[in-house]
């Protein structure tokens, strides 16, 4: 089964999300469990909780094919004290959502390490993401990789699997892999899409893929840039990421449309499920 979708917003309740899925046609999506921007939100009511696991069970969705996305201020990473302790706070509270929500994945970008050096980056962002599976039974958490820039870690195989070997509840660890970041990090995503995945599998087995995210690029390859663009409307192109999409080992994982014009998702869905 393939599980495709955008990311759906969740303006007004959470469960709407699961609607504005569905009339897409997607087979799966991605959302954020609150305000992505702020470090804290009133806590999810029982009943919000409630409403969304009727919605995911009305519209057929598994927890399979939903992987949330945790908020962009957490930064793994960093090595600043009062940083990390607002990181380590809002992790928790966006792995909880996502338990009470009845999913068990969420994505974490690995954040970025700002002074001094990457292995210790990767340790400390190591030990929160261990915090945060110690602490919340049964959540797996989907490592994104990045595209590279500045301190950014995760931009290469070699990152994460230093990042995953220092994670000691590392069976629940794994990651979510990003075309258009992949192309910025300087992978040939568009030339060699099946050496790509090749490598990684190689490295890390298929039962490490959590999930993806589909995404052109604006920027050229190794640009240590991350900027989406619309399937087929950019640098890689549709057919490269079609032929991701229908692999074996991508199969039974949300694949996650972050592509900006909300007007071709539809389409770019039916491609996809079509390819």
């Amino acid at each position: 089964m393939r599980f495709i979708g955008p990311h759906v917003s969740i303006k007004d309740s959470i469960a709407l999300a699961v609607g504005r899925a569905a009339a897409l046609s997607a087979t799966g999506f991605a959302l954020f469990t609150k305000n992505q921007r702020v470090w804290s939100a009133p806590p999810l009511k029982a009943e919000e909780a409630a409403a969304f696991r009727k919605a995911m069970d009305s519209n057929g969705y598994a927890s399979r094919a939903v992987l949330p996305h945790a908020g962009y201020l957490i930064n793994p990473a960093t090595p600043d004290e009062d940083l990390r302790r607002k990181s380590l706070s809002l992790f928790l509270d966006e792995a909880g959502r996502t338990a009470d929500l009845g999913l068990d994945t969420l994505n974490i970008h690995p954040g970025a390490y700002r002074e001094g050096s990457m292995e210790d980056g990767v340790k400390r962002a190591a030990a929160m993401i261990d915090e945060v599976l110690a602490a919340i039974p049964g959540i797996r958490i989907a490592i994104e990789n990045t595209s590279g820039a500045g301190t950014i870690l995760g931009s290469s195989f070699e990152e994460l699997d230093m990042l995953l070997s220092e994670i000691r509840h590392s069976s629940r660890a794994g990651f979510t892999l990003d075309t258009a970041h992949l192309y910025g990090a300087g992978y040939d995503v568009k030339g060699d899409p099946d050496g790509v995945l090749d490598s990684f599998f190689s490295r890390f087995g298929k039962d490490r893929l959590f999930g993806m995210h589909l995404n052109d690029s604006k920027v050229p390859l190794a640009s240590r840039k991350d900027r989406h663009e619309s399937l087929g409307h950019g640098l890689i192109g549709y057919e490269p990421i079609a032929q991701i999409a229908g692999r074996e080992e991508t199969q039974g994982i949300p694949l996650i449309l972050e592509t900006p014009d909300e007007s071709l998702w539809k389409d770019e869905i039916r491609m996809l499920m079509e390819a």
